[in-house]
């Protein structure tokens, strides 16, 4: 047995399939994981690929920490070139698929090729084999799981799966990890589904491993700084992100009513206090010592007894606010809808929001969408759309391709409303109201997104932190502009790491808000073995952010592609807390570049390349 596990390669057009070690050497360079990942699409991805070309590879990765003793090491990472954006995808997600990969001494599956008909991998301690699964093409998620446990038995498993919009080619379409844990942004789901794979079977029993005193100890200290955090923590552990809209809403940053508005009326209704009455049973990654997930059940009249999972506060704010919605019912089930159709719901919220508005100005009408009134917070019509673009009928055949391509599509001025960044829709969030989010939005290798940079310190740390760590306090001011191309450096390298280790962010980041990586190099020591330092972590950490950009350099980036929508630069906000605000991107992108060592269009320098042994 190879202690950082197997790498199990897979040509679903051939069948074949082998398998080799994870070394030592690959771990020093890139840990694991999301690093893995990037390396192995910089060295095998090619350049120019068609997302939808057989040979584009999927990676899934579990970290170098993930299912260990380690705290909340639950993570895995799935990376292919995107589907909606054309350039790097990648998707995190939790739960205990990472855990039965480290059970079966897996540390990567990396599949290529078009399997002839529908199939499922099925990996167990005999090995790795192909099934056929026509007889679970065209069932959602949910009813895939239980098909599968059927097939398979319902002990010691865990899968990942898509549902009829990864089938159909949803291009935002996500992988799930059971009923509540998604691999949600880049639309890798269509991926799965174009390669005819409709899931990944895992089948083992636990590792039975004794922690060390040594473990225990730096374990011990770990969670204790969770539970130092008192409210952050409490917070989480009560209802999870959910319960930040309300905040997000009294500072006026809550896209509402696709970025018309910058604070919802009886926002309350969706906070995840609210929330909290339809909750039956707390649920957990593996190793979690937070709980921030749950388990919910509508009473209401029109979804009474539906069951699924509590939204995340991302998933709120677009399938809610975006979309002008306060039905708390309506929202628990729209977001279990997603799920069970295999689409995400940060894509989904954003791409009805942009039709909502559409139909709003007059440049969607009846005609264009099948006689559906498509009115701010209308459950019904929300719902319509939703299993539209499953589907890929009427209005949704072109919604499911998101707001880019969507908006060239119907014309007519479509595009100024359509917001994303790369082609992957925004989050929510308003980015007129923290420079530092802004620019993470317009740097993020992935498009549109806060968790691939993590900017938290800008909000989190002291004025003595910022000045000592950046050189200057503006990094704390939101208006600010100064100091936020170092602080989204350091906070892209830490994330990368802590990704590519298969921690989780919400304590290493969220709650504990330690952007060292001095705990984390010492989880590696007493778990692996490793003396590898917090020095050689952010080193690990900023090379991978350099094979990204090389990544999406190759696959026809350009500088432009660094930017926001257009309105989020040059309309300020109208009203609220934050009157006035707009986005000065400029000096931020050149102090970034100029962090990072690379030239005037985002390029890495040749010193750079020569730095990290990388090339274009």
């Amino acid at each position: 047995m190879n202690r950082f596990g197997k790498i199990i390669n897979i040509d679903l057009s051939s069948g074949k399939i082998d398998q080799e070690d994870m070394s030592e050497a690959a771990v020093r360079q890139s840990l694991g994981g999301f690093g893995y990942n990037v390396e192995t699409l910089y060295r095998r991805g090619g350049k120019g690929i068609d997302p939808f070309d057989p040979g584009n590879l999927m990676v899934i990765s579990r970290g170098l920490l993930t299912g260990t003793v380690a705290p909340s090491s639950s993570r895995i990472h799935i990376n292919a070139f995107s589907p909606l954006s054309g350039l790097i995808g990648s998707s995190n997600v939790g739960g205990y698929i990472g855990f039965r990969m480290y059970s079966l001494d897996i540390h990567s599956i990396i599949i290529k090729g078009q399997a002839s008909h529908p199939v499922y991998l099925c990996a167990g301690p005999e090995g790795v084999e192909v099934r056929d699964a026509r007889h679970l093409w065209g069932l959602d998620n949910r009813d895939t799981e239980e098909r599968l446990h059927k097939d398979v038995g319902p002990e010691n498993v865990d899968m990942l799966t898509i549902g009829p919009a990864g089938e159909n080619g949803v291009l935002y379409a996500c992988i799930m990890a059971g009923w509540d844990h998604a691999a949600g942004r880049t639309g890798l789901g269509a991926l799965m589904g174009a390669k005819n794979l409709k899931a990944i079977v895992l089948q083992a029993e636990p590792k039975k491993e004794k922690m060390t005193a040594g473990q225990a100890d730096v374990i011990r200290e770990y969670v204790r700084r969770m539970k130092k955090s008192v409210s952050r923590y409490k917070d989480y552990s009560t209802w999870g992100s959910s319960g930040d809209i309300i905040e997000t809403n009294r500072m006026g940053m809550l896209g509402t009513r696709n970025y018309q508005d910058y604070q919802l009326d009886n926002v309350e209704q969706i906070d995840g206090r609210q929330l909290k009455r339809f909750v039956k049973k707390k649920s957990k990654c593996h190793r979690c010592p937070i709980s921030c997930k749950a388990e919910i059940e509508l009473s209401g009249e029109r979804y009474q007894g539906f069951k699924g999972g509590r939204p995340e506060y991302e998933t709120i704010i677009d399938l809610g606010a975006l979309c002008g919605l306060t039905d708390s019912e309506a929202l628990l089930y729209l977001s279990n809808l997603c799920n069970m159709l295999g689409m995400d719901t940060i894509s989904t919220g954003s791409v009805i929001a942009f039709a909502m508005e559409l139909y709003q100005r007059g440049i969607l009408q009846d005609d264009d969408t099948g006689g559906i009134a498509l009115a701010w917070g209308d459950a019904q019509a929300m719902e319509t759309l939703i299993r539209q673009i499953a589907s890929r009928e009427g209005l949704g055949d072109t919604l499911a391709r998101g707001v880019r391509q969507a908006a060239e599509i119907i014309g007519r001025g479509a595009e100024k409303y359509a917001y994303h960044v790369k082609g992957v829709e925004l989050y929510g969030g308003d980015p007129r109201g923290m420079m530092g989010i802004a620019l993470a939005y317009a740097v993020s290798m992935r498009g549109g997104d806060f968790t691939s940079v993590y900017p938290v310190p800008e909000f989190r740390y002291t004025a003595e932190q910022a000045e000592k760590e950046f050189g200057t306090k503006d990094v704390i001011d939101y208006t600010a502009t100064r100091g936020k191309g170092a602080m989204v450096k350091k906070c892209m390298m830490v994330s990368s790491v802590i990704d590519s280790l298969g921690l989780c962010k919400v304590p290493a980041l969220s709650i504990i808000g330690d952007f060292s990586l001095a705990m984390e190099a010492r989880l590696i020591e007493v778990i692996t073995g490793l003396d590898i330092s917090k020095e050689d972590l952010f080193a690990i950490g900023e090379r991978i952010v350099h094979m990204e950009k090389i990544i999406n350099i190759r696959q026809g980036t350009s500088p432009a592609d660094d930017s926001l929508p257009e309105m989020f630069l040059n309309t300020p906000i109208e009203k609220g807390p934050i009157q006035g605000r707009r986005v000065e991107l400029a000096p931020m992108i050149t102090e970034f570049y100029d962090s990072m060592g690379w030239d005037a269009d985002g390029w890495p320098t040749e010193s750079t390349l020569q730095e990290f042994s990388l090339k274009l």
